[in-house]
């Protein structure tokens, strides 16, 4: 590891958006997402989530610029630091990868060391990728319902956090039916439990999408 990058966030839904950014910037290769609560109970979203990445120390440079810049832009941003040549051991706790607790995707391993060191490409990630982060499972099951019926997409990730009181779903399809299914989802969400995030990403970079099962008919 020539260079290991950190960018810490709110919410799980500004990280995935984060770490696209960063990937799309530069040749960066993120190895994981981990997890912490806010101190303040007045933050943005109850939960704190840090985008790790790796690579030559340029390009870690440009891509966590490129994420700060974004998470700042929409309030969500808290701290971020490069290391230079990492010490040993160091590379352990980076690799640490604290999503899919309920493991919706069983093909993802505890930790992504051995994908991220592989030679082999990765997976087309398809068109389009929208999340939208919910308080409580009755709100995420109500979007869920409503953006499966509004628009011709599918559900690929889903994360429980707190209990099941923060839901983050992630859906996949082209542009247009994304951005619909995700406008429709807030709405009908908003009045069983507050929106904490969305967001669409249009082409998602592999390196994102390698954390979710986006093989077509599940």
């Amino acid at each position: 590891m020539n260079a290991l990058g950190m960018i810490e966030v709110y919410s799980f839904s500004t990280a995935v958006r984060v770490a696209d950014i960063a990937a799309k910037t530069s040749g960066v290769k993120i190895i994981a997402f981990d997890r912490n609560r806010p101190k303040s109970s007045s933050a943005p979203a109850p939960l704190v989530m840090v985008v790790k990445m790796e690579g030559d120390t340029s390009e870690v440079k440009a891509a966590v610029e490129a994420g700060v810049e974004y998470a700042k832009s929409c309030g969500k941003y808290l701290v971020s630091h490069i290391i230079a040549n990492p010490g040993v051991g160091v590379d352990n706790m980076a690799y640490r990868l604290d999503i899919n607790k309920d493991k919706f995707n069983k093909k993802l391993p505890k930790s992504m060391r051995e994908i991220c060191n592989s030679d082999e490409p990765l997976a087309n990630p398809g068109k389009a990728i929208g999340l939208i982060e919910v308080e409580g499972l009755v709100a995420s099951i109500v979007a869920l319902d409503e953006m499966v019926k509004a628009a011709d997409v599918r559900l690929v990730h889903t994360e429980k956090r707190l209990g099941g009181m923060l839901v983050t779903l992630v859906i996949a399809g082209d542009i247009s039916p994304v951005k619909s299914a995700v406008e429709r989802g807030k709405v009908a969400a908003e009045p069983v439990g507050h929106v904490y995030g969305e967001e669409i990403i249009a082409a998602p970079h592999p390196e994102v999408t390698k954390f979710f099962d986006m093989s077509e008919g599940k």
